[in-house]
C-alpha cells in the first residue's frame, strides 16, 4: 500500500516544498492590492500562492478546519433546530431558502473523519442530531414505488425541518443518488454508535435502490436523477432528469452492507455489476459526468461525479481491474482540461469549476480534486502533480474567514452548508491522509483509516483508538516517534513493509513524522511514548475487566487498585456523554462493582476506570 519508493519520493518532494513554504521571512511577499475572497493573497518569491494564515501547510489547514467546525456548531437555531436543517446557505437570520441535495450526507461524511482527527465527541453528538432529525422527517412511505428513500428538500415548508420533495420539481420528487449517499453515511454512523436504527434505515434504502437498478445507456443512467417517489413517474420535461453519474455512494452502500451481511445481498451484487458495467461503457468513454446539483434545471457536467469516481477507482484497484490507473488518470486529466480555471495562473494555481453550466471555481471542488491527486500519488508513486495539488488546497484556504464562515466561490457571496462545510472538510483530511507530510507537525492526529474509527482518545503520552473492523490500516501524523504500538494489548514490531501486523515510522525534515499501522485481528490500538506510560498501560491492561461483555444490562466491573485508593467508574456513550458514575474507596487490591444498564438501548458504550495512579478504558456492548 505504501511502497518504499513512495516514501523516498515523499521525503524528497517535501524537502523541495519546505524550501518554498517553511521560511516565511525569507520567502514571503504579499501583494496588498490582490484579495482572494477574505484575505490578501500571499505568495513566495516566485509569485506562487501559499496558504492563508500560515505558510506551513499543516498549521494552515488545521486552523481552517477548526474555524469551520466552531462556526458550524455555533450556527443559530430556530424553534430548537439549527438553521442548516432548514436552509442551504448561512445567514444571520433564517431565510427559508430550502436545503441542498446531499447536505446531510456530506456533513456526516466530514464529521466522522474529523472526529478521528480530533477526538471531539461533540462531532458525534452533531451527527446523531442531524441523522435523527432527517430520518424522522424525510422518508417516502413503504408503499411508494421508490419506498423508504429520504426526500432531499423541505420544499413545502422551507422554514421547517420537514422534507417532502425536490428543490426544483416540488413535492413528491426524490433523488435516488442522494438517498444512496445518505444511506451509506448511516452505515458509518451505525458503526460508530451501535444504534441499529441507522442500520435498518440504510438497509431499506439499499434494498429499494438494488431492486430499481436499470442497465442504462448513453442517455439514461442506472438510476434517474429525479423521480416521483410515490408513483415512479419520471420528469421527462426536465433536461438531464434521467441521468446522473453520481453512483459511487450507492456502490459503497451496497459494499458496506454486504460486509455486514445485511440486506438483499444477491440484489446488491447484481446492482453493483450493472452500475460498474454502465460506468465503464459510458461515462468513462464519453466523459458525461452529470447531473448532481438539485437547483440546476438543465443538464450539467459536474466535477463531483467525475472526481468521486476517480477516488473510488483508486481505492478499489483489485475490484476494478487492471485499467484502474489509466481510468483514474483519464478522469483527472479530463477534469483539469474541461473544468480547470485559468483565472489564477499567475499564482501558479489551477482552481476547479463546479460544473459546466455554472462556471464558478469552488473551494470544495478544488480541494476534492487536490485530495484525489494526492491519493493518486500515494497509490501509484507518481508525485509529478503533488505541488499542483498542494497549491489547490492552499487556494481553498482563502475561502475561510477569521470566524469560520466558508465561502463557496470567489464569484458568489453564498456560504453554502454543503460546499463550505460537509463537502470541504473531508477533502483536506483525505489529502493529509494520503500525504501526511502536509498535516500539522505540532500535534498528534489520526488522519485516515480503511475502517471506521469508533472511538479515539488523545492522551499526553498515549493515543487509544478503536476501529469497527479487525482488519484495517491507519495513518497518523505525530510529533515524535512512539516507543510502542499495541494491538489488543499485544505489542507489535516496527516493520519495513505493511504486509502483516506492524507499524512503519517515517521521519520528516520539518519535525515529527507519520505512523502507519496495519492490524488484521485487532480493533483496539494503543500508541505509547514514554517508558512510564508503557509500564503503566501494561500493568493496567488487566486492571479493568467487564463481565459479561456483550451484556444485556447487568455488568460486573472487576478492577485492581492499591488499597484505600479513591476510584471513579464512569459509563459513557460514544459521544462522551456521562451516563453513570460510581465513586468508591477501594479497600483491597481486587474489587468488583456492578453497573445496572438495563434501561439503556443496545449499542456501544465505554467503561472508564479513573484513579490517582491509572486510567483504563474498556468498550462495552449492550445487546437487548
Amino acid at each position: 500500500m505504501f511502497t518504499p519508493e513512495f516514501k523516498r519520493n515523499e521525503l524528497r518532494l517535501m524537502k523541495k516544498i519546505l524550501l518554498l513554504f517553511v521560511f516565511p521571512f525569507l520567502l514571503l511577499s504579499a501583494n496588498a492590492q490582490t484579495t482572494l475572497v477574505y484575505h490578501t493573497v500571499v505568495t513566495d518569491t516566485n509569485g506562487n500562492l501559499i496558504p492563508w494564515y500560515n505558510p506551513n501547510h499543516g498549521s494552515s489547514y488545521n486552523n481552517g478546519l477548526n474555524l469551520i467546525w466552531n462556526f458550524w456548531k455555533n450556527i443559530p437555531t430556530s424553534s430548537g433546530n439549527k438553521y442548516y436543517m432548514m436552509d442551504h446557505s448561512y445567514s444571520a437570520t433564517l431565510q427559508g431558502n430550502k436545503v441542498g441535495g446531499d447536505q446531510y450526507a456530506m456533513a456526516l461524511s466530514s464529521w466522522a473523519l474529523y472526529y478521528a482527527y480530533t477526538g471531539d465527541t461533540e462531532l458525534i453528538q452533531n451527527m446523531v442530531y442531524i441523522a435523527n432529525t432527517y430520518l424522522a422527517n424525510s422518508l417516502s412511505p413503504s408503499s411508494a414505488a421508490w419506498a423508504n428513500l429520504p426526500y432531499p428538500c423541505n420544499y413545502s415548508s422551507p422554514t421547517l425541518p420537514v422534507y417532502d420533495g425536490d428543490f426544483v420539481l416540488g413535492a413528491g420528487v426524490t433523488q435516488p443518488d442522494k438517498a444512496g449517499s445518505f444511506g451509506n453515511e448511516l452505515v458509518s454512523l451505525y458503526k460508530i454508535t451501535g444504534d441499529t436504527n441507522y442500520l435498518r434505515a440504510a438497509v431499506k434504502i439499499a434494498n429499494t435502490l438494488a431492486a430499481k437498478v436499470q442497465p442504462g445507456d448513453v442517455n439514461n443512467s442506472p438510476y434517474p436523477f429525479k423521480v416521483n417517489a410515490q408513483s415512479g413517474s419520471l420528469p421527462f420535461f426536465l433536461p438531464g432528469a434521467n441521468y446522473s453519474a453520481n453512483v459511487v455512494p450507492t456502490l459503497l452502500l451496497f459494499e458496506n452492507l454486504k460486509s455486514l451481511n445485511q440486506g438483499n445481498i444477491v440484489q446488491f451484487d447484481t446492482a453493483t455489476a450493472v452500475i460498474k458495467r454502465w460506468v465503464k461503457q459510458f461515462p468513462l468513454t464519453n466523459n458525461n459526468w452529470g447531473c448532481f446539483f438539485e437547483d440546476i434545471p438543465v443538464y450539467s457536467n459536474t466535477e463531483i461525479n467525475a472526481v468521486t469516481m476517480a477516488w473510488y477507482i483508486l481505492n478499489h484497484q483489485n475490484d476494478w481491474g487492471n485499467t484502474w490507473q489509466q481510468d483514474a488518470r483519464g478522469i483527472l486529466d479530463w477534469t483539469l482540461s474541461s473544468l480547470g480555471s485559468h483565472a489564477y495562473d499567475s499564482l501558479g494555481v489551477t482552481a476547479i469549476y463546479e460544473q459546466s453550466s455554472d462556471l464558478k471555481e469552488g473551494g470544495s471542488h478544488t480541494s476534492r480534486f487536490a485530495s484525489v491527486e494526492l491519493i493518486y500519488a500515494e497509490k501509484t508513486g507518481d508525485n509529478s502533480r503533488v505541488v499542483q495539488a498542494l497549491r489547490q488546497l492552499d487556494w481553498a484556504t482563502y475561502l475561510v474567514n477569521f470566524d469560520g464562515e466558508c465561502r463557496f466561490s470567489p464569484h458568489g457571496s453564498a456560504t453554502w452548508y454543503t460546499d463550505g462545510y460537509g463537502d470541504y472538510v473531508r477533502h483536506f483530511l483525505r489529502g493529509m491522509a494520503a500525504y501526511p507530510a502536509i498535516a500539522p507537525d505540532s500535534a498528534n492526529h489520526l488522519l485516515g483509516s480503511t475502517s471506521v474509527v469508533t472511538y479515539i482518545n488523545y492522551l499526553p503520552y498515549e493515543i487509544i483508538y478503536n476501529t469497527f473492523d479487525n482488519s484495517s490500516v491507519e495513518v497518523l501524523r505525530l510529533t515524535s516517534k512512539p516507543l510502542q504500538v499495541k494491538l489488543n494489548g499485544i505489542a507489535v514490531n516496527e516493520v519495513f513493509s505493511l504486509s502483516t501486523d506492524g507499524w512503519i515510522w517515517t521521519d520528516y525534515v520539518s519535525g515529527g513524522g507519520s505512523l502507519r499501522i496495519r492490524h488484521e485481528h485487532a480493533k483496539n490500538i494503543d500508541i505509547l511514548w514514554n517508558g512510564s506510560s508503557i509500564k503503566s498501560v501494561t500493568e493496567n491492561e488487566n486492571s479493568l475487566q467487564l463481565f459479561p461483555n456483550p451484556s444485556s444490562g447487568m455488568v460486573k466491573v472487576n478492577f485492581s487498585t492499591t488499597e484505600n485508593e479513591e476510584v471513579k467508574i464512569k459509563l459513557t456513550d460514544v459521544s462522551g456523554r456521562l451516563i453513570r458514575e460510581i465513586n468508591i474507596t477501594a479497600h483491597s487490591s481486587l474489587n468488583t462493582e456492578t453497573i445496572n444498564a438495563t434501561d439503556l438501548q443496545s449499542g456501544t458504550y465505554f467503561v472508564q476506570l479513573v484513579s490517582k495512579n491509572c486510567q483504563s478504558v474498556k468498550k462495552l456492548m449492550l445487546i437487548k
